[in-house]
């Protein structure tokens, strides 16, 4: 498997890009070209790559429109806008486009080398502060963070996306019981089944103590039930196959973000976390407690009362 740092090169000049190739290969970097935007995206969608540098000027498909698709597809991606035509274009224009940096032709080899490890530099760090210590999904701020793109892509395409919350049950039992190492693993093991579960491109955050969020999960009640049915299925398999002290089981809840009548992330937590409060109640009322223990009897779910 190639280890080396890799990067995309996007422009319609086909002499540049040959340039590039040559200084960035010679550099160590593992790299590739492409002469328009949508040929980008079709290999960024299949190969992961470190850092992207595109042209903002370019037929069909401008560099910026193909950021912001390229960010969704890879946001942990490093990318670098550059252009010839310094007054039409600004930094914060490609800030807002969600590019790491912006560079005008033409430039010199030290300048690109330069700026592409200040960036990747200000990308870890940046990755860092928005990272869960514990699970390695994003914390509470990267959540808020990146949810936003996805809440701004939703009223722009006017179709409406869903979020999961998701809480683990008897968090404190398993604490309280077998102690907080233990515990600290539950967490883990959940995180771990939410990321077999959903997509690279989704945004799994880790809220709270015991509290995760996930966005999109589908754009209709039909994608809700198949993805909750898949979840679950993951987690009894995990209860079936892992020789863990614990019995892994969450209460979820689900709310909708509607473009034609929109709402806040806030907004959407409150909704779905009452939504999951009140399946946590009903286990309570109609469903006996688990067995949280492992060796116990009976099934890793919760067991019907009599």
């Amino acid at each position: 498997m190639d280890e080396r740092p890799s990067i995309i090169i996007v422009d319609n000049d086909k002499t540049l890009l040959l340039m590039l190739l040559e200084m960035f290969t010679s550099e160590g970097y593992r790299c590739e070209t492409c002469t328009s935007a949508q040929a980008a995206l079709e290999l960024i969608n299949k190969s992961c790559f470190h850092v992207m540098i595109a042209d903002i000027a370019m037929p069909g498909m401008s560099g910026f429109e193909l950021t912001e698709k390229a960010k969704k597809l890879r946001p942990d991606m490093v990318t670098i806008v550059m252009t010839g035509f310094t007054d039409d274009f600004s930094y914060d224009k490609a800030i807002e486009a969600g590019a790491s940096d912006f560079i005008r032709k033409p430039f010199t080899k030290q300048e690109i080398i330069h700026r592409i490890s200040h960036v990747k530099l200000q990308e870890r760090l940046r990755i860092q502060s928005m990272t869960d210590e514990l699970t390695g999904l994003y914390n509470r701020r990267g959540f808020f963070t990146l949810a936003e793109q996805f809440l701004k892509l939703s009223k722009r395409q006017n179709k409406g996306i869903f979020m999961l919350y998701a809480d683990l049950d008897h968090l404190k039992v398993i604490n309280d019981t077998l102690g907080h190492q233990e515990g600290d693993l539950a967490l883990i093991d959940i995180s771990n089944v939410l990321k077999a579960t959903y997509r690279e491109s989704d945004v799994i955050a880790r809220i709270g103590g015991d509290e995760w969020v996930v966005i999109p999960v589908g754009n209709t009640g039909e994608d809700i039930e198949k993805i909750i049915d898949r979840l679950q299925k993951n987690i009894k398999y995990y209860n079936a196959t892992k020789k863990s002290n614990y019995t892994l089981s969450v209460s979820l809840g689900i709310s909708h973000y509607d473009p034609e009548n929109p709402s806040s992330l806030d907004e959407l937590i409150a909704r779905a976390d009452k939504m999951m409060y009140e399946q946590k109640r009903l286990k309570q009322t109609y469903l006996k407690q688990p067995h949280w223990l492992s060796g116990g009897v009976g099934s890793p779910w919760l067991e019907p009362a009599p």
